[in-house]
């Protein structure tokens, strides 16, 4: 008998060790079944995401939003620029009109003869806005560099029905003549002007500005006047102070 019960014990105990690895089979299954769940639903989350992100645009359309942005910007700083010079301007003509206010240390009265010789050779900076109405041929210095000139006598030389289109009818008075196209352009215009009365000047030749050469047809100027000398006087004589004490510190 007792070969016979140690024959069950061995049984026993080999039915007991297959349970025992079947379990840990089963339990590395579940393992591995839920490792691979969890890496199938992390691919999904990963897709998922891919297919949602927001696109960056290309360069050039990065570039035409920057481009939007700054011209937005400009327009902006431009009308804020429109009505500083506004102010500017108006202040720029009552410093001119008041005879250049400066701080002078020259107290002696010009004599009536100093001041008349005075006011005969500055008057024209008391000379009131003018205004002028023109078309023109522009050439830019940037485009053409020392050639400018040249091409616009070779627009000059050419016949009228040949001409390229002249730029649009513009109205500018002295003071933004000079703020496009430089001090003292607004002086070539009126000199222009002033040679021939009975005429306005039209494509008569080129003249010259910081930003390049003009032909120029006017089409309507109104000049502006000149103070009389009693009406500026204080003024003036201020001018003819500010003057002198200047020519004596060159003698100096």
């Amino acid at each position: 008998m007792k070969p016979l019960n140690q024959k069950y014990q061995n049984l026993s105990n080999s039915i007991e060790k297959l349970g025992r690895q079947q379990f840990i089979i089963f339990t590395l299954l579940l393992i591995v079944a839920g490792c691979y769940g969890w890496l199938k639903i992390s691919q999904s989350d990963s897709e998922t995401w891919d297919e949602t992100i927001i696109k960056l645009p290309n360069s050039e359309q990065l570039q035409l939003k920057i481009d939007a942005q700054v011209t937005h910007k400009t327009d902006i700083d431009q009308q804020l620029n429109d009505n500083l010079d506004d102010i500017i301007d108006d202040q720029a003509m009552q410093i001119k009109l008041s005879g250049l206010t400066r701080n002078v240390t020259v107290t002696r009265e010009p004599t009536p003869e100093e001041l008349s010789n005075f006011y005969t050779q500055h008057k024209a900076q008391y000379r009131q806005l003018s205004t002028f109405h023109f078309t023109q041929y522009l050439f830019p210095t940037i485009k053409y560099g020392g050639q400018a000139i040249s091409m616009a006598y070779q627009v000059l030389n050419t016949a009228p029905e040949k001409r390229a289109k002249a730029s649009d009818r513009v109205s500018l008075n002295t003071l933004e003549v000079d703020r496009l196209y430089g001090a003292g352009f607004s002086k070539k215009l009126e000199g222009l002007v002033l040679q021939d009365s009975q005429k306005l000047p039209c494509w008569t030749k080129p003249i010259t500005s910081k930003i390049g050469a003009h032909l120029i047809c006017f089409k309507h100027v109104s000049i502006g006047l000149i103070p009389e000398l009693d009406s500026i006087r204080p003024q003036l004589i201020n001018h003819w102070r500010h003057e002198t004490l200047k020519q004596q510190s060159i003698k100096k």
